[in-house]
């Protein structure tokens, strides 16, 4: 996960108008909307990323693994994207407009049909696009 900008940084140079580039993973325990990954610098790394690019918006957008149900879905995905949001904004100063939060639920698994607690955990995440402007 360590430098996931830098990453996201190289592809976003060679993307086209209105692509899309994304970054995977901000991590969660069972249960919990705040992450328990150590992920201040690698936040860090993402806000100097965005502030290079205030013409593009950013979809941050919150995951489930596939255990969860319907109801408790529309809780907490939306809550890990809003967390990671709210970091973004009151921590680094990102603009709000630049950013919009989803709850994708269970429905984009990363890995489908998970069945170790480790192929669980993947799928509990937060994912980060790109959406470039003309």
């Amino acid at each position: 996960m360590k430098h996931f900008a830098s990453i996201i940084l190289a592809l976003s140079l060679a993307l086209p108008t209105h692509a899309q580039v994304g970054f995977r993973w901000c991590l969660y325990g069972f249960n919990h909307s705040d992450s328990y990954e150590p992920i201040e610098a690698q936040l860090e790394e993402l806000a100097e990323f965005i502030k290079s690019y205030p013409d593009d918006l950013f979809e941050i957008s919150g995951h489930l693994d596939e255990r969860a149900s319907d109801k408790y879905s529309i809780k907490f995905d939306k809550e890990r994207a809003d967390y990671i949001r709210g970091l973004l904004i009151d921590k680094y100063g990102i603009p709000g407009s630049m950013l919009i939060s989803v709850g994708k639920g269970k429905h984009e698994p990363y890995i489908k049909g998970a069945k170790t607690e480790a192929e669980h955990e993947l799928n509990r995440r937060v994912e980060i696009r790109i959406i470039r402007k003309e």
